[in-house]
């Protein structure tokens, strides 16, 4: 009850004082790179979109309130965040396209993590593999043989701030391959 009162005189924001969520995102299945064509352009098989497509809905029939899209500015990735924010009814104007996030380290991703913005509860980062499955085991300490391509791992944070987000202070919730839905 103190929470609503502070909230309706301005004085208190709940959002700030929520548990941070991380969903950690690999594009779906690529093709394979062809003769001459740049890595970074190479686009989902249509498998890949359907999975990218199933796992939007998959986050919507979870009620995920997601609060924002950031995502390797790679063709593949970009086309996984656009299907995932279509199920979600997401405004795909509002999808972050960062180029650091493709061949990033563990540490580019924990610097861009450390700095979105509070008011940001859930967030969905797409990007790559093995970067990705070594950001869950930093975060988490939780260990697995990597992340297959559409698939997705939940994180809880359990700090108000993405600043205070390091080892230790992630839990990990579950992981999603295409299988499961």
């Amino acid at each position: 009850m103190l929470f609503y009162n502070l909230e309706l005189i301005g004085i208190f924001d709940k959002n700030l004082f929520m548990g941070k969520t991380l969903f950690l995102v690999r594009h779906g299945k690529a093709r394979s790179q062809e003769s001459g064509e740049k890595d970074e352009d190479r686009l989902l098989e249509p498998e890949g979109l359907r999975e990218s497509t199933r796992l939007g809905n998959y986050l919507y029939n979870k009620n995920t309130e997601i609060s924002a899209i950031i995502c390797s500015s790679a063709k593949r990735a970009v086309q996984t965040a656009e299907q995932i924010a279509d199920q979600l009814n997401y405004d795909l104007s509002q999808i972050e396209f960062d180029e650091d996030l493709y061949e990033a380290s563990v540490r580019i991703i924990l610097d861009k993590v450390n700095t979105l913005n509070n008011a940001l509860n859930e967030v969905i980062i797409v990007g790559h593999n093995p970067v990705l499955s070594h950001f869950v085991e930093f975060l988490t300490g939780h260990y697995f043989d990597g992340m297959e391509a559409g698939s997705l791992v939940k994180i809880a944070c359990q700090t108000e701030s993405w600043m205070e987000v390091s080892k230790g202070t992630a839990s990990f919730e579950y992981y999603a391959s295409p299988n499961d839905f």
